[in-house]
C-alpha cells in the first residue's frame, strides 16, 4: 500500500462512556470486582506506575483527599497498578497509601480497555457505569471534582496541570 498511509488513534475513555467491568486482585490475594462496586456508589480509579514521577507527585495528594474523608466520602477509591505485587507495596509504603490498590498485570488488560496511554488516569465511574470524570496527569480541577471542594485553591502555589 504504497503512499497510503492509515493512522489509528485509540485515547483514554471519555466521560459519558459505560466504564469496562473487571476484577483486580489486591498485592495480598484479595478480589475486587467493579460491577460488584458500583452497586455500593460511585468508584473513582486511579491508574498509575510506580516509577512514573507524575504518580509519585499526584497519589500523596489523593490520599490526604482520602484521608479527610475515608469511607464517608460517598465514594470508593481504587489505585490500579501496573507493577507487580511488590512495587505496589514498596509505593504504599513510600507514599503512605491507605486505600485498596489492585494489580493490572502485564499485558495490562484493564488499563488497555480504558484506552491508557499515560498515567496517572483518573476515572469517576457513576453507579450506573457511566464516566462523568476521565482525566490523565496530575490535574487539580480533576482532584477538586473527586474530593467535593475547592482542596486546591488557584494561589497554592501548585501547578493547575502536569502532564503524566
Amino acid at each position: 500500500m504504497s503512499g497510503y498511509y492509515t493512522e489509528v488513534t485509540h485515547s483514554q475513555l471519555a466521560i459519558g462512556t459505560s466504564a469496562p467491568l473487571f476484577e483486580l486482585k489486591t498485592p495480598d490475594g484479595r478480589l475486587f470486582r467493579l460491577a460488584e462496586a458500583l452497586q455500593r456508589g460511585t468508584v473513582v480509579l486511579v491508574f498509575y506506575k510506580a516509577s512514573c514521577p507524575t504518580c509519585q507527585f499526584t497519589f500523596p495528594f489523593i490520599q490526604r483527599i482520602y484521608s479527610k474523608f475515608g469511607t464517608s466520602a460517598g465514594w470508593t477509591l481504587w489505585g490500579i497498578s501496573q507493577d507487580d505485587a511488590d512495587e505496589t507495596i514498596d509505593f504504599a509504603r513510600q507514599h503512605g497509601i491507605t486505600f485498596d490498590l489492585l494489580i493490572d498485570e502485564y499485558p495490562y488488560a484493564v488499563s488497555s480497555a480504558y484506552g491508557l496511554h499515560n498515567v496517572p488516569a483518573i476515572f469517576m465511574v457513576e453507579r450506573g457505569g457511566t464516566i462523568t470524570l476521565s482525566e490523565f496527569g496530575f490535574s487539580k480541577s480533576a482532584l477538586n471534582r473527586v474530593a467535593g471542594f475547592p482542596f486546591f485553591t488557584p494561589n497554592d502555589g501548585l501547578p493547575a496541570t502536569r502532564p503524566g
